[in-house]
């Protein structure tokens, strides 16, 4: 069992060169080191106004628009409620509503697994901060923002497909929601419609 959200790719010179942005991009030097939560921002709001394709230089530019509005500070941005709030104040600009679902932090594997679940079955990507994380998997994303796409059971086990600066990724669910005091991670969803 395999599903995955149509998110943004995107194109330059007519080939697909990243699924999704990446804060490499950036011209500004502290933008391509904490503009994570902006590159996150920039494919959640291309995926909730249904674009699909896009170009590098178009992606850039909605990329620097997210970064006024998800400036980092010192430590970055690693804020989970005021990304949510933020991104649905925003997004209702835009005719479209959404009301965040929050994951502070999993207490177990199966429950990290059916919020994911849920999510993706409902339409909606998740926002995954990893704060810290032990493995060797993982060694690059710790304080940092990415964004989980899909899951899929296999007969090798249960996957998480993610896109992280540029790259679709896939991580066994068991290392990456292997709870612990040193794993610490928080997750929110959008939810559209939400007076549905």
């Amino acid at each position: 069992m395999k599903k995955e959200l149509d998110m943004i790719h995107i194109y330059e010179n007519g080939q697909c060169i990243s699924y999704g942005g990446n804060q490499d991009w950036f011209l500004d030097d502290w933008a391509k080191k904490a503009g994570c939560a902006s590159v996150l921002a920039s494919h959640l709001y291309t995926y909730y106004l249904s674009i699909t394709q896009m170009s590098k230089s178009e992606f850039l530019e909605i990329m620097n628009q997210m970064f006024q509005r998800f400036t980092p500070g010192r430590m970055g941005y690693p804020f989970l409620y005021k990304f949510a709030r933020t991104f649905c104040q925003m997004m209702q600009e835009k005719h479209v509503f959404l009301k965040p679902v929050y994951m502070k932090q999993p207490k177990s594997y199966w429950q990290a697994m059916k919020f994911i679940e849920k999510s993706i079955d409902e339409g909606n990507p998740v926002s995954l901060l990893i704060l810290s994380h032990q493995a060797k998997e993982l060694e690059d994303a710790n304080w940092h923002w990415v964004c989980i796409t899909g899951y899929k059971h296999s007969c090798d086990g249960e996957w998480i497909v993610f896109s992280d600066c540029g790259i679709r990724r896939e991580i066994d669910a068991h290392i990456l929601f292997d709870i612990n005091e040193k794993n610490v991670m928080k997750m929110v969803s959008m939810k559209k419609n939400p007076q549905n």
